[in-house]
């Protein structure tokens, strides 16, 4: 298959399809919901219908009505048709079985919606990484432009008179770094390429749309506090946590449905024909009286007591109470991960937005003293060793900038995850 250059929205798009993790997850939410209508229709009183057809042959078989003198017939057939319900009451379990199996499914969808959601924040991550190394290929590839004009500068000046040998081979040696650099940073921006292609599912030679500015949308306007409420009333895992939460409570409501009586009903109706009485009513009369036709209800209860359990059900009751306590501990602890989730984004983007106007200038300055030093030594004002230094403050004041500007949408994306509102695409769509 095919694919161009794909943007974050577009790798985030492909990994939603192709991720395995997300297709495990899936196949999970697949098989709680045939647990849960499963569950579902045998807590409810299902209609049958019946075709049935018997056949017999006796030879000197006197039958069950010879003690009355009535001899069995030496070929008996009949035909019955029928449609039928039961239904057993067996104190409630169905009922709570069910509710679990909706409770897991809830959870199971959930658990799928929180690993895109992850999945979202690795595929940014791992996309601004790349952005940060072909942003470095770019700057090493300038600084290798402006390492070889100085090269250029000091060999004017040498063969001028104006500047010792020593000044080219310093320029010769700094070129040779920035090469070296320049060669390094590619092969680090082409790791981060496969890298992202194995996250999303893709093949390793595809190409990814990096735009060189990255994108600064706007913080939230609400207050922190709010942005945490919002977390804990949208977030994944705060559902999954709670809905496993309900399947301890739950299990624990239905540990002693054995108690309770045990109902089982049924009814049904039909038709029952035989062959062989019509043909003896043919020869000899009526032999039973009444249609063929036929209908029956009824009703069994059963009470159960155990007296001695040797301590089954009291461990039981324990053990699910345990169980009710750890999911409600885990709530709390999701509960708590979701707030710090959301402050700690804000704050990196707060923190990234300071940096980010501080880096802007930073990066102005820095490369107008390196053009002009450059300028300056090519007119004897300062020595090389001057220049060099500028250059490569230029060069870490460019880094600085650009990683605070990846640093800001980074965490953008994290909170817009962390607050549960967005889906994977719409968290990225303005990036």
């Amino acid at each position: 298959m095919l694919l161009g250059a794909l943007t974050l929205a577009g790798a985030v798009q492909f990994a939603l399809s192709h991720s395995p993790t997300i297709a495990k997850q899936e196949a999970a939410v697949s098989q709680m919901r045939e647990a849960y209508v499963k569950a579902r229709s045998q807590a409810l009183p299902g209609v049958q219908g019946q075709l049935q057809n018997q056949l017999s042959k006796s030879q000197n078989y006197s039958g069950q009505y010879s003690v009355i003198g009535a001899s069995q017939a030496s070929v008996f057939s009949q035909n019955t048709a029928s449609i039928g319900t039961s239904y057993t009451y067996n104190g409630g379990l169905s009922h709570y079985l069910t509710l679990a199996a909706r409770q897991q499914y809830d959870q199971a969808r959930a658990d799928l919606e929180r690993a895109r959601q992850q999945l979202t924040n690795d595929v940014a991550n791992a996309y601004f990484t790349l952005a940060s190394k072909n942003e470095g290929v770019r700057l090493d590839e300038g600084d290798l432009r402006y390492q070889r004009t100085l090269v250029t500068v000091a060999q004017a000046k040498e063969r001028a008179g104006v500047a010792a040998g020593v000044d080219v081979m310093s320029a010769q040696a700094s070129e040779e770094k920035s090469r070296y650099t320049l060669a390094s940073a590619k092969a680090d921006a082409q790791n981060a390429s496969e890298a992202l292609a194995q996250i999303i599912g893709a093949p390793l030679s595809i190409s990814f749309d990096v735009p060189a500015a990255v994108a600064r949308p706007p913080l939230p306007r609400q207050p922190v506090d709010e942005l945490v409420a919002v977390a804990q009333a949208h977030r994944p895992d705060i559902a999954s946590a709670q809905d496993a939460l309900a399947v301890a409570q739950t299990n624990r409501r239905s540990a002693d449905t054995d108690l309770f009586p045990q109902i089982q009903t049924f009814a049904s109706f039909g038709n029952q024909f035989s062959p062989t009485l019509a043909a003896q009513e043919a020869h000899f009369g009526p032999v039973a009286r009444g249609n063929p036709g036929f209908w029956n209800i009824g009703a069994v209860s059963t009470i159960s007591l155990p007296f001695v359990d040797w301590g089954a059900r009291r461990e039981n009751h324990r053990n699910l109470d345990e169980q009710i306590a750890a999911a409600q501990a885990n709530v709390e602890a999701v509960r708590t991960q979701s707030e710090i989730d959301v402050r700690q984004s804000y704050r990196a983007a707060q923190t990234a937005l300071t940096q980010l106007a501080a880096a802007q200038d930073e990066a102005r300055y820095a490369s107008e003293a390196a053009r002009v030093s450059q300028l300056q030594y090519a007119h004897g004002l300062i020595s090389i060793v001057d220049v060099q230094q500028r250059q490569q403050a230029a060069l870490s004041a460019q880094v600085d900038l650009y990683n605070a500007r990846v640093a800001y949408a980074t965490a953008i994306v994290k909170l817009r995850v962390a607050l549960g509102l967005l889906t994977p695409q719409q968290a990225v769509a303005d990036l």
